[in-house]
């Protein structure tokens, strides 16, 4: 199955991390509804132009990846896998980093094994909780009910008749740019149904945090309407790290209009592995 992949070669001469092994490549995961592409408006350049080859993809039936027809079917771990091929064709050590659903793909990949020897470091990034969106789910419903709505709407019957407005104020903070969010819902396509399910916590995809020893990295945004701050200081208590949580962001980290505030200090955490 061919995967896009997104990709941006290093604009420094950094050979090595801190430690002194090689540099990693850092690999970005998308979350619901989007591809590689998101990741591409700031985030790989940034990435890039400090030292790191990074690389984006559009897990199977998103972005150009093959697997469309298939789509309402896949599972996690068919995303696990689609992440799993792309770490096992990259030269040397990874940093995985998933944002939202794509936090419970690297989860996933990171319980099953897999590559896992290949990284050194994974980054989650407003990402789903290791027990799942049950408590945010009801939580939206109780406080954002009209957003609780569009959202289910949108899983089951898919992207094409979206509430533009309610979207932009649920996804990106009030200074983000009209562009911006225009070119996000523009793009915007369906998701699986069953990996929907599985990432309310419909069964377990998380490793046991005390089976993991891998450097972890949990960042969230002050202004989520997606995943409450206390979901993200619970995810990185469960990691037995501290939260980085940044203001005036809101879900669409990667590409809200302060998407640098949480750049720089995951930036930092990458250059000290």
């Amino acid at each position: 199955m061919h995967l896009e992949i997104i990709s941006r070669k290093s604009k420094k001469n950094v050979s090595a991390s801190k430690s002194g092994q090689p540099r990693p490549n850092i690999v970005f995961v998308h979350g619901i509804c989007v591809g590689a592409w998101i990741w591409d408006e700031y985030f790989l350049q940034y990435f890039a132009d400090h030292g790191y080859d990074v690389h984006a993809l559009s897990l199977r039936g998103h972005g150009k990846s093959d697997g469309e027809n298939g789509l309402l079917m896949w599972s996690l771990a068919d995303y696990a896998n689609d992440l799993d091929n792309v770490v096992k064709s990259l030269d040397g050590p990874v940093i995985v980093v998933g944002h939202s659903m794509g936090g419970a793909v690297v989860q996933d990949w990171l319980r099953m094994g897999m590559s896992r020897e290949k990284a050194v470091g994974a980054a989650l990034l407003a990402s789903v909780p290791p027990w799942g969106l049950v408590y945010s789910a009801v939580r939206m419903g109780l406080y954002s009910p009209h957003l609780f709505g569009e959202i289910s709407r949108m899983l089951v019957t898919g992207t094409e008749q979206i509430n533009k407005e309610a979207m932009r104020e649920a996804l990106f903070s009030e200074s983000t740019s009209d562009e911006i969010v225009n070119k996000f819902l523009d793009n915007l396509s369906n998701e699986s149904l069953v990996a929907s399910a599985e990432v309310q916590g419909l069964r377990p995809f998380a490793p046991l945090p005390w089976m993991n020893s891998l450097p972890m990295f949990v960042g969230g945004a002050v202004d989520d309407s997606f995943i409450p701050n206390f979901e993200v200081n619970r995810t990185a208590s469960y990691y037995g790290v501290d939260a980085v949580m940044v203001k005036d962001l809101a879900h669409s980290i990667m590409i809200d209009k302060n998407w640098e505030e949480m750049a720089k200090p995951l930036l930092s955490w990458a250059d000290k592995l």
